[in-house]
């Protein structure tokens, strides 16, 4: 469920948790050894000086070489987790990183080797799995600086299962224990999230985009706070103000991700000769956006109130780019384009469960290296209601 425009804002918003990640390197790099050194000393320390070259392969043989030589020793938790975080296969990561979390109970970074399974996990779109590993590091590990890291990848696999109370009751939590100015940013973008997978572009939705807007001009997710207000404006056809975000995201931040995507969107909205106005929104325009605003976005076959799910794929400012993917995807079933206020978007299949939507999301990520998202669909009077983007 995590590409699209989805996936994109989560991965977005977790940009500044990405910079953690070198947290294990430097600690490795920097730990000391014991003033009387053992045998082991010396062999570690060549060891971890070498794993921070990133040899690939060549760093296994030798850690490998090292665990033989010193199993008894201290450092055996480290090197293990230095293989787990040299390993290329994603199982076998997990494997390693599960090694070190399972066997060595007091090893001071075990904490690190649950964050890196979450986020392999998170990758993996695996929800269930990350959802109980998340809360496994919320409870094991209540005074670690990944705590919140756990506690929005937990957040992101209940919005994912559509466990939508679980995820926002948890955001609340969050904002009630804390005044830290990065996490009450990236904690009410994900509520603004929630209610717009419960309500749709609905008066909650907007309000809290406009806390965001208003309140958080500092934070590292701006430019995915001002790429939501212009999909916002443009699902309801204001083009002057979607233009205006979309422009302000090009010229204020254009080394972000928001900026390419929002070069597609000027493109889009430029045959309507859109002008530069004031977009921010007020809290005139927040009453007067409906408390519910969920809109059919295409038109559908002959069901009658049925849900299923499909994965997508975009969307594509070009008819032709969406009709390649058509042609990629030709073996597999109803593959449809529509076109919608954000592009031609690709609509694959019509699962009756997210299990099986999922079944195939992961067959077009290992063929194609397509990371789609799935999206909830309720049919009635032969119009297709899209409730999750």
């Amino acid at each position: 469920m995590k590409s699209g425009m989805l996936k994109v804002q989560l991965l977005l918003v977790k940009k500044q948790a990405k910079r953690l990640i070198p947290v294990l390197f430097l600690l490795l790099l920097v730990m000391p050894v014991s003033p009387n050194p053992d045998p082991a000393d010396k062999n570690f320390n060549d060891l971890r000086i070498y794993f921070n070259s990133r040899p690939g392969k060549a760093f296994d043989r030798s850690a490998n070489d090292f665990l033989k030589k010193f199993p008894k020793s201290r450092y055996v938790p480290d090197v293990r987790l230095m293989l787990a975080e040299n390993e290329g296969d994603a199982e076998l990561a997990l494997e390693k990183f599960r090694a070190v979390v399972k066997f060595y109970r007091y090893y001071p970074h075990r904490d690190y080797a649950l964050y890196r399974i979450c986020q392999i996990l998170d990758l993996k779109s695996d929800w269930k799995e990350l959802q109980a590993e998340a809360l496994s590091g919320i409870k094991l590990f209540p005074d670690s600086p990944y705590l919140f890291e756990f506690k929005f990848l937990y957040i992101t696999s209940c919005i994912m299962l559509e466990e939508y109370d679980r995820a926002k009751n948890e955001c609340i939590k969050i904002t009630e224990k804390t005044h830290d100015y990065t996490i009450l940013s990236r904690t009410i973008f994900l509520l603004a999230e929630i209610d717009r997978k419960i309500t749709g572009n609905s008066r909650a939705y907007i309000y809290n985009l406009r806390e965001l807007a208003v309140g958080f001009k500092s934070s590292e997710i701006y430019p995915s706070i001002l790429f939501k207000l212009g999909n916002f404006y443009e699902s309801r056809d204001e083009k002057d103000r979607s233009f205006s975000a979309y422009t302000d995201i090009v010229r204020n931040f254009p080394e972000s991700p928001e900026a390419e995507m929002s070069l597609t969107r000027i493109e889009i909205l430029k045959p309507a000769n859109p002008k530069i106005v004031q977009y921010i929104p007020d809290m005139e325009m927040v009453n007067r956006t409906s408390t519910i605003d969920i809109s059919p976005d295409y038109a559908a076959g002959n069901y009658d109130n049925e849900i299923y799910y499909s994965i997508t794929i975009g969307p594509f400012s070009k008819i032709k780019d969406a009709d390649s993917i058509v042609n990629l995807l030709k073996n597999y079933d109803h593959v449809r384009i529509e076109n919608t206020t954000l592009g031609h978007i690709v609509y694959i299949g019509r699962h009756p469960d997210t299990e099986r939507a999922l079944e195939t999301r992961i067959r077009l990520a290992e063929e194609y290296g397509i990371n789609g998202n799935i999206v909830r669909f309720s049919d009635h009077q032969s119009r297709s209601y899209i409730y999750s983007d």
